[in-house]
């Protein structure tokens, strides 16, 4: 992979640069929209933004969705993640997915929420690699890892579930869980998430477990055969911290590789 090197820009001097500038107006650029973008981060303190060559400057994106983009900045002497609203966003502000990232916060799930407005959130720059390539490149022998990873990853969400917080996008978790280099997963993106009686986290995560594009390896690596779906109906019905263990141990993740990664009610 080529080395991409960034560099940063002030909001002062991007103010000048109108080429740069409409980038923040993505996918549109529109000049009024991006100088909307360039006020709202001026007034929650952002100092800088990152930018990179391809070849000319531009920015740095960490992230592109269906309703926003990711940039790297500088904030309060702190590198962030911001998050845009798109120009062709279906919804009108990003105060919703900054709210239910911050109940998540709560629990100590996702990244941390610094600071928001209507189009733009402020919150924790996670650095690792997205689930699927995560999965994609670890060896077949380090089953411990994979055990230790996907533990952290079913007690995150099984977390969310006792605060009736569902995340809504679990079952294709490549694009919104990232794995950080000391194997800590961070679910990400809670644009869809909502309050809900009946919240389905650690079932959608099970599925695409269980299901999802690496499930022959995974399931190879822990050794399971049967899939634990009469747990799971159990669990829907009650999700206890009794049934959650159950789920664990019928998918061979509880052994001292995980032990210490249960879920906290």
């Amino acid at each position: 992979m080529m080395f991409e090197e960034s560099f940063e820009i002030s909001l002062e001097k991007l103010s000048s640069r109108p080429e740069i500038l409409s980038q923040l107006a993505y996918p549109s650029q529109r000049s009024d929209y991006a100088q909307t973008i360039l006020n709202e981060l001026k007034e929650m303190d952002v100092e800088s933004i990152y930018l990179t060559y391809q070849p000319r400057p531009t920015l740095k994106f960490i992230g592109k969705g269906y309703r926003g983009i990711v940039i790297k900045a500088r904030w309060r002497s702190k590198v962030i993640a911001g998050k845009i609203l798109r120009t062709d966003s279906g919804i009108p502000s990003l105060n919703r997915e900054a709210e239910m990232t911050r109940i998540a916060n709560s629990i100590g799930i996702g990244p941390r929420v610094f600071d928001y407005s209507g189009h733009v959130i402020l919150m924790e720059y996670i650095e690792g690699r997205d689930l699927d390539e995560w999965l994609d490149e670890l060896p077949p022998d380090k089953v411990c890892i994979l055990r230790k990873v996907l533990t952290a990853i079913m007690a995150q969400a099984g977390k969310l579930d006792s605060i009736s917080l569902d995340h809504g996008e679990l079952s294709n978790a490549r694009r919104h869980i990232v794995v950080k280099n000391d194997l800590t997963p961070t679910i990400l993106d809670f644009g869809k998430a909502r309050i809900s009686r009946k919240p389905k986290n650690l079932t959608s995560i099970t599925s695409y477990i269980t299901r999802g594009p690496h499930h022959l390896k995974i399931l190879k690596m822990l050794d399971v055969c049967n899939l634990p779906i009469h747990l799971l109906r159990a669990y829907k019905e009650n999700p206890s911290q009794e049934n959650f263990k159950k789920i664990l141990g019928e998918l061979n993740l509880v052994d001292e590789c995980s032990q210490k990664a249960t879920l906290e009610v």
